[in-house]
């Protein structure tokens, strides 16, 4: 490989990143999807015992795996968003514990001090938190893919 087919290979690298940082933020229904997928776990808890299994199964694992597959397919880009560069990391070490956090105030009002539907409250608080950290997490990714 000779040093102008080396500036080519940079250069073609250097637009296909230009061109991963353009379409690397999710859809705009994405991360309000997301955080309902979490309210209706935490509101399964809330509503009646038998929801609970669904809302472990389908608001915290299948739910967002499979909005997660929908974003990649709209956008063309697939990747872990919340992993994917150090800023995203940073946010997602914030929004992680936080929900666990959430989790565990809820269900301590929720069971322990029989506040009925503390867990759903705290649900829509994880909605709000899963939207705004997400379109933080965006603007972090696209930066730093442009950088």
């Amino acid at each position: 490989m000779n040093a102008e087919e080396a500036r080519q290979a940079l250069a073609q690298a250097g637009a296909a990143r230009a061109g991963a940082a353009a379409r690397a933020a999710a859809p705009r229904w994405y991360y309000p999807a997301v955080g309902g997928c979490f309210l209706f776990a935490f509101a399964s808890v809330s509503i009646d015992w038998d929801l609970i299994p669904f809302g472990v199964v389908l608001g915290i694992s299948l739910g967002p795996m499979l909005l997660t597959m929908a974003a990649g397919h709209a956008t063309g880009v697939s990747f872990n968003r919340y992993y994917a560069t150090p800023g995203a990391r940073r946010i997602t070490s914030v929004l992680g514990p936080l929900l666990v956090a959430l989790i565990a105030l809820g269900l301590v009002l929720e069971w322990g001090a029989d506040l009925r539907w503390s867990m759903a409250a705290c649900g829509v608080v994880a909605l709000v938190a899963t939207v705004v950290a997400g379109r933080r997490l965006d603007r972090a990714v696209t930066e730093e893919l442009r950088a």
